[in-house]
């Protein structure tokens, strides 16, 4: 009898972890987020997607997938590399990152090595070749976390972007120069 409970029991607690850890119906690794909804796959894709478009070359149409309150990006590689101090938001509103793309669009065009996701983040690993091909062309590797919410409990929109990346060899790229501490 005990070993009956005890298999019991053990099969119980087993089938709740495995329930608690896949994906399900609902999508994304973890159960599901405290709101009761979790990225999908295709959320995941479109959101890339998405963002992948906003730094490769931007277009007013993409301004649809950035969240209209409690937008932030936040980067120290660019803080430092623009002479911000660090952990300064960059831009703490989605208008404020439209007007930079307006003024300064990143054309940055990222290929991503790594994705996953869970209920409200994406985490990208990227290379990059910013600035003109040159043969001491560096490639760059960032990684970038988006944060993401539902309007509306209906569509999936960037909430936040928070990136870092190899920001001497951006500089190098794109023409800059440095000195190395001691030399």
């Amino acid at each position: 009898m005990l070993l009956k409970t005890l298999f019991t029991a053990t099969t119980f607690a087993s089938t709740a972890l495995a329930m608690a850890l896949s994906p399900g119906p609902r999508g994304g690794p973890n159960a599901l987020s405290s709101r009761g909804y979790c990225l999908r796959q295709a959320d995941a894709d479109k959101l890339t997607d998405a963002y992948l478009r906003m730094i490769g070359g931007w277009n007013d149409a993409d301004a649809k997938y950035l969240a209209d309150s409690g937008f932030r990006d936040t980067s120290d590689s660019i803080n430092i590399l623009a002479g911000v101090p660090l952990g300064t938001v960059i831009f703490p509103t989605k208008q404020a990152f439209i007007d930079h793309q307006h003024v300064a669009p990143d054309n940055l065009p990222l290929t991503v090595t790594f994705k996953t996701f869970n209920c409200e983040y994406i985490t990208l690993i990227w290379t990059a070749k910013p600035g003109a091909p040159t043969p001491d062309q560096l490639i760059v590797r960032g990684i970038t976390i988006l944060g993401a919410t539902r309007d509306n409990g209906k569509f999936w929109q960037i909430k936040s972007i928070d990136m870092e990346m190899n920001s001497i060899a951006f500089l190098k790229d794109i023409g800059g120069s440095y000195t190395l501490p001691g030399q």
